[in-house]
């Protein structure tokens, strides 16, 4: 039996959103992946008591997702009956006494012009991650050889409880792209970064080098959402699934990319349900090839079957 969402109180959010809520608009048009049926209720908080209303929902059992970009999710074909909360609203940053002071729904690309702009060395490695601040630190978000967490110096958010609060790094649980803010944090408001002061023509180069890498080893010319499975504990996703012999494989316009094995690309129409079969392939392929078990790096929003 299907249990549904409570029904959503669209008076109420017209009242509390205005023009900031959009009904019944496909996960497609706002997805970095490019597909996705309608969702119910999509938002654009620009304020914490908004924040606060959203959380207040929950409570009366209505499902509220926060995204970003749109990147690192994979939203049914079937919709989502629940309401999407977009944060591009909380973005902005400031800077004093060497801490970047970066709103969740800063994107990375601005994120890392500012500190081009400024002199600020120490965040080149985020360089050509899709996403915002508030998902990278939730993800902890980074590459083979850097995360995120290791330039947090703290993060404000909404929790669980309902309640504001602040932490520093070490009260934080973190791991390979993962965080306990996924399971206690709400909503994340802002993060502070330690970031120094450097040589802007050594900062550029070193974004350059960064952007150059990423182009000429993953598919960044099709809609996609990152690398689809967390690398296993002394290896990589993409080579177990290259070994696998599954680079290039569709279903329907859904591909295994033939640049990088970890990315599920959209060559053109593709939808969520062919995208899920290639994860779930790709995850049965190597528990009965390897005997291990990838980890989805890609948050499933709404139903599969």
């Amino acid at each position: 039996m299907t249990v549904r969402n409570p029904p959503i109180p669209r008076k109420k959010i017209e009242d509390v959103f205005e023009n900031r809520a959009i009904f019944n608009i496909p996960a497609k048009e706002f997805t970095t992946f490019r597909t996705g049926g309608p969702v119910e209720v999509v938002v654009f908080p620009a304020n914490k008591e908004e924040v606060d209303f959203l959380f207040e929902l929950t409570r009366g059992g209505i499902c509220v997702k926060f995204i970003g970009c749109g990147s690192n999710i994979l939203v049914s074909d079937q919709g989502f009956d629940g309401i999407i909360a977009v944060t591009r609203n909380f973005s902005g940053i400031r800077y004093s006494d060497n801490l970047l002071h970066v709103f969740s729904g800063t994107k990375l690309g601005n994120l890392l012009g500012f500190c081009v702009a400024n002199n600020l060395q120490g965040l080149e490695f985020l360089a050509g991650i899709p996403g915002t601040a508030g998902g990278a630190v939730i993800a902890n978000a980074g590459t083979n050889a850097r995360s995120i967490f290791e330039i947090v110096h703290s993060v404000r958010f909404l929790d669980k409880n309902g309640m504001w609060c602040e932490k520093r790094k070490n009260e934080i649980d973190w791991g390979y792209r993962h965080s306990d803010l996924k399971t206690s944090a709400f909503f994340i408001e802002s993060t502070k970064m330690i970031a120094e002061k450097g040589d802007r023509k050594a900062i550029k180069e070193k974004i350059k080098l960064t952007m150059k890498q990423r182009m000429q080893s993953q598919p960044l010319e099709y809609p996609s959402a990152g690398c689809v499975f967390k690398n296993p504990s002394g290896g990589f996703a993409g080579k177990l699934i290259e070994n696998a012999g599954l680079k290039g494989l569709r279903f329907g316009e859904a591909e295994i990319s033939s640049k990088h094995a970890n990315f599920i690309v959209n060559l053109g129409n593709a939808n969520s349900l062919d995208i899920w079969k290639l994860m779930v392939h790709i995850k049965n392929t190597i528990r009965e090839k390897y005997n291990i078990e990838l980890e989805p790096e890609i948050e499933l929003i709404g139903r599969f079957r």
